[in-house]
């Protein structure tokens, strides 16, 4: 359950800093976004604040560092650190990496790393029915005394629908994408989790929305747009 909307988080909050290069979400130095996480009965568990911190252009496009701060449902600071964003030729590129998250990290950060990756994409031009690049990443500990890796996959991922969404921030034209998602786990003990994940963006917005279900379609938790400037 943690490492599924840790995930959810990973996508709202990265899929939300799109820029200038891309029609989705215009950035710049100092813009900041704020979403709030519920879990699957509806429950408010915490938010999770996004700041620009350094905004770099390039010849066909930019790279960005988003500083994220995840806080609990009273507002008490969990997690925070930086994310890194590109954009080139109208497609921003989503590093892989970033939907390792941090406890994650720290199980391997004794030993030498070997990182195999291929990143997600997101197109400046959206149509219902498109078809989306799929993403993943391994990590594997080279020099560890037994097997340690995590793979996350992010697969099948599709424009499915253009629909008008509310949240705090306002109500949005969106675009829905859907996409499946497996995180193995492979230290002493295998562990595979399953998930998908819905996706609503909105051009010079960002994202609106998400959810993410089990493997059974249970809802796992949410994201919703709260705050944008």
């Amino acid at each position: 359950m943690k490492i599924l909307v840790t995930m959810l988080m990973a996508i709202a909050i990265i899929s939300s800093a799109a820029a200038q290069c891309n029609q989705f979400y215009p950035i710049q130095n100092g813009s900041y976004w704020e979403m709030e996480t519920y879990n699957g009965k509806g429950k408010l568990t915490g938010k999770n604040q996004q700041r620009v911190i350094q905004y770099n252009g390039t010849a066909s496009g930019f790279t960005a560092t988003i500083n994220s701060t995840t806080l609990n449902e009273k507002g008490k600071e969990l997690m925070k650190g930086d994310l890194e964003l590109k954009c080139a030729g109208g497609t921003v590129y989503i590093d892989m990496r970033n939907f390792i998250n941090e406890d994650q990290m720290k199980a391997l950060q004794s030993y030498e790393l070997k990182v195999e990756s291929e990143n997600l994409e997101l197109p400046s031009a959206l149509s219902v029915g498109q078809t989306l690049k799929n993403g993943t990443v391994t990590l594997t500990a080279t020099n560890a005394p037994m097997p340690m890796k995590m793979t996350v996959n992010i697969t099948d991922r599709k424009v499915e629908a253009k629909e008008s969404v509310t949240t705090p921030a306002g109500t949005f034209d969106c675009y829905k994408i859907t996409s499946k998602g497996t995180f193995k786990n492979q230290m002493g003990i295998n562990m595979t989790f399953e998930f998908s994940t819905v996706e609503w963006l909105a051009p010079k917005v960002g994202m609106v929305k998400t959810e993410s279900y089990n493997k059974n379609g249970k809802l796992n938790g949410s994201t919703v747009l709260t705050k944008r400037t």
